[in-house]
Parts: C-alpha cells; structure tokens; sequence
C-alpha cells in the first residue's frame, strides 16, 4: 500500500497483514524482499503505469492493483490505460465496499495461480506425450516400416492425421515368393489407434516369412486383437496375396471401403467390397476370400476410408467417381494421378482422418518381388545328425498346413535360414502334390488355363472337407557331409500313386501353367526319387558352408 495510513490500520483490524511505503521506489525494493504480497493498493498520485509493470513484473503470480483516487475521470483511466486495472476506489473510502474489491481481487488471484498451475501443468503433459509419441513413433517405425518389403510392385503414399499414423501397411514375400500385403485402418487416430500395430506386424511379418497362408495369418490377428484390444476398437483391414505360379490375386477383406482392379490394356475394372467384419469385433470368423485372375496388365488400388471421406472447403466428400476417374485415366500411375486429384479436392481444408493409397502392379511374370529379399546373416550351427517324422490324418490335413511348422522347427534345428526358401519350396510342393493328386485324387490338367487354377482350389476345399479318409507321412533326416550337410525329404501318402517314369518323360519339355512344381523342385534338389507306385516320394538337397 502506498501512502494511506489510516487505510492501513482498518486493514490490520480487519485480519490483513499490510505494509505502507511512501513511493514507487519504496514499493519496488519490498516487493524485491519480501514473498507472496497478494495485493497492491496505490494512492493515484503515487503512481505511473509503468511503475505498475514493474510492480507486477517482479511477482511470481498475478498482482491484483486497486487504486484509490480522489475522483473519476477520463485522465484517471488514461494515466492506467497500459496496466490493467482491477478496481477503483473514491475517496473518501466507503472501507466495506474496499473489503469488497479486496476480496475479489485475491478471488482474481487465485483463479489465475490456478490457471497458471494447470497451464503448467498441461505444458508438462504435452511435452511427455510428445517424448512418448516420438519413442513409440520410433519403435513402429523399427517394428512396421524397417521390415516392410519394398518392391516396385508396390506404389503406397500414407498421410497421417497427427505424429501417429492409425492406418498401417505390410508387405511381405513367403519363401515360395508369393507377396502378401496387409492394409488396416485402426479405430480413431494417433497414439491410442496406433497400439495394436506392433503385435499386427509380429504376426504378419512372422508367419509370412515362415510359409503359412494368408487366410491363417488373418485368423492369427483377428485373435490377437480380440483379446487385446477394448470393445470399442478394431481394425478394419484388407490382407492380399498375389500368386505368380496360379496368376491369381486373392483378397479377404474386413472393413475397408471398396477396391477396384484395373486393367490399363483396356480401361475395364473389377470392383470389390468387404465381405467380413473388421478384425478384433469376433473371437473367430469364417474368413471369405475373394480370388481373381490376373496378368501384368492388371492394379489394384485400394485404400482407407480418409481417401473417400475426404472434404474440400465446401465439406463436399472425394467419393467414389473421383477416385475411379483418377485410376482410370493412367492406371500405370494411377497412384500419382489420385494423389493429385486429391490435392486438388482438398485444397484449402483441413486433413481430416489418415489417408492411406496402395497400388499392386499384379507382375506375376516378372516377380519384381522376388530378387528384394534381405540378405540374413547367421552363424550357421555344425552339421548334426537328427530325424523326425510326423502323420497327419484327413482331420488334421483339413484344418493344418504343416509344412510352415516343420520348415521353422527344422530352422531351429539346423539354422539353414539361408537356405529357407529352397527347402521350403521342396516340402511344400511334395506335400501339395501328396495332398492334392494322391489323397484327394485332383488332376492337374484342370489348371490348363488361369480360370481353371481358381477351379482347381475350389475342388480342393470341396473334396478336404468331404473326404473320410487319407493320411500323408513327412520325415525330415539330417547328416553332415564335408562341404556340409545332407537334408533328406521322405512324403508318403495314402493315394493310389502314378505312372512317375511316363510322367518324367512328359515333364521334359513342359510349357504349360501347371505341373511345373517337380521340375523346379529338381533343380533345387541333388536328387529326386520316386518308388514303388509313385506315392512315396525322396528329395536330397544338399548345403554348403
């Protein structure tokens, strides 16, 4: 308080702890010492605005100034007009209507100290969010982007909403050099949408890369974030896998808006639409698989919902005739030639959700893919000496492809994970062609043309889920050689065999789309032997350090 003695006796016999000085000066060198002043009275004659300033400037929080002045006026306020002013006091002093002000401005007071702690408070927050955001962001990125497999025949551009991407993107070759991909669009955006990416990835990248079939990984995650994920969230998501040897794409897909396969000889497209509900709702689904036949000629695009739903300034949405414009005008770019037009759309406004785009170049004669894989470096354990052998019945043959399990179990074994791909494609086509021709008795000519590969697996499906019997017996033998090692590959099925020596002299100069396997299978292996009937099968593959 400045000046006014018998104000500031009436506020000591009304409880307040007062201090008067005689002037601005005074008053700068105790607010200098002394803590926690809450209040500062001033006499208007004592004053400047900027001693205010100053006043307010050597507190730690706000400082509510009264001022008591002999009359009101215009040169009053302007003599303040820089320094806000909490209330104006005339003399002579009515002293409860000063208790009054008095109270309100330590009301002031506190109102701002506690603004100011949540401020701070808040600031502390956004600060631990974004340090978490970029080390989660970093780990994504570790787990999701570093073992996404680029390839030229996959186009994508991702548009996060916020530091956090909600939509992810997967692509993976198995070790049979099919491409898988995996688009999913998590519920919400950000950090929260983003939590189910890690374990989704895990999966899919591992049983990818271990041989298993698309339609197995995308029940492996459906359950994973059943049982992980809240009720109110899931992933909507579309899994492709794209055949070279069958030319055939097949998509399951839950959730996602439309997709539309384009082929740029002709303009023509296929559309296709989610036939499953999104991932993490259900504890199982009966996955349906939408196959088609493809060529080099054909793309698929596909997206999340951000692409449709996204709105220009006059909250008009980009729908579904602009993204099938955009594609059909240079499917070869088509992805380019989208991302244009949404920019153009969307010129002006706001970005709404995560907008993610994909293109697959369906080069099922090239395999662009195929020559992307990375180069694993192992220690590669000694040669050793083991077997094992395992018989599956119809029943389990309906419902359990083994071969992805052997090939990692004999991985964990014997290492050879630079030699996965060919023993993978060994096992599997020996015990497709056990499984296929001997116990279920399917004839390869059907596949004669692209139509009749799709014919041929919907027979499969047909006869495995009504066939009463049949077995198929795998046995898998190791021994060191001194270059190496020796891994001997024994199939047996429960079929009625073939002619093998008629069928080798047929194989000699085959050129069409099915019963390739074998030859392939040939070149891998140092020696391929069939016996008695043709229903027991050995292949010799051997390795060098």
């Amino acid at each position: 308080m400045i000046h006014d003695r018998s104000l500031l006796q009436s506020l000591v016999g009304a409880g307040y702890r007062a201090h008067c000085v005689a002037s601005s000066r005074e008053a700068l060198e105790f607010l200098e010492t002394e803590q926690g002043v809450g209040l500062l009275i001033v006499a208007a004659n004592a004053c400047l605005s900027a001693d205010l300033d100053s006043f307010r400037n050597l507190t730690d929080a706000y400082l509510p100034i009264i001022v008591v002045s002999d009359v009101m006026d215009d040169a009053l306020m302007d003599r303040y007009q820089d320094a806000p002013i909490d209330n104006y006091v005339v003399r002579p002093v009515d002293f409860r209507v000063l208790l009054t002000n008095i109270r309100a401005a330590f009301r002031m007071r506190r109102l701002c100290k506690h603004s100011f702690d949540l401020h701070g408070q808040l600031l502390s927050y956004r600060q631990n969010m974004e340090v978490e955001q970029e080390l989660a962001a970093k780990l994504y990125n570790t787990v999701v982007e570093s073992n996404l497999l680029r390839t030229e025949a996959v186009k994508f551009s991702m548009s996060p909403l916020t530091l956090f991407n909600g939509d992810l993107l997967l692509v993976e070759k198995t070790p049979d050099n099919h491409l898988y991909l995996l688009l999913g669009d998590f519920t919400g955006h950000g950090l929260s949408a983003s939590v189910g990416a890690t374990p989704v990835a895990d999966a899919f990248y591992g049983m990818a890369r271990k041989g298993f079939a698309l339609s197995d990984i995308v029940q492996e995650i459906n359950l994973k974030l059943y049982n992980m994920l809240p009720a109110n969230m899931f992933l909507a998501a579309t899994a492709v896998a794209l055949y070279p040897d069958s030319k055939t794409l097949s998509l399951i897909t839950c959730g996602l808006p439309e997709h539309f396969i384009v082929n740029d000889q002709d303009g023509s497209y296929q559309t296709t639409r989610a036939k499953n509900v999104p991932l993490g709702i259900l504890e199982y689904v009966d996955f349906a698989i939408q196959n088609f036949s493809v060529n080099g000629h054909h793309h698929l695009f596909f997206m999340t919902d951000g692409v449709f739903e996204a709105e220009n300034p006059q909250g008009e949405e980009f729908g579904r005739e602009r993204v099938l414009s955009a594609i059909k005008q240079n499917p070869r770019e088509g992805l380019a030639v989208l991302q244009a037009s949404l920019t153009e759309h969307t010129r002006g406004s706001d970005q709404r959700d995560d907008i993610s785009l994909v293109q697959l170049i369906c080069d099922v004669d090239k395999i662009p893919w195929q020559s992307s894989s990375k180069v694993e470096n192992e220690h590669q354990p000694a040669a050793l000496h083991w077997s094992s052998s395992m018989e599956f019945g119809i029943d389990a043959l309906r419902i359990v492809n083994p071969v992805p399990v052997m090939v990692n179990a004999l991985m964990e074994i014997q290492g050879l994970k630079r030699h996965r791909q060919a023993i993978f494609l060994i096992i599997s086509e020996l015990f497709a062609n056990a499984l296929d021709h001997g116990v279920l008795k399917l004839d390869s000519s059907v596949k004669a043309t692209q139509e009749g590969f799709m014919r041929f697996y919907q027979l499969k499906e047909e006869r495995l889920s009504s066939w009463l019997e049949g077995k198929v017996r795998l046995s898998l033998s190791h021994k060191p050689t001194l270059e190496g090692g020796r891994l001997i590959v024994k199939v047996t099925d429960s079929g009625d065999g073939f002619d093998w020596k008629m069928c080798r002299q047929r194989l000699e100069n085959n050129e069409s789309l099915h019963s390739r396997g074998v030859k392939l299978v040939e070149t891998l292996c140092s020696s391929l032997t069939y016996h008695g009937k043709g229903n027991r099968v050995t292949a010799v593959f051997d390795w060098q350090n």
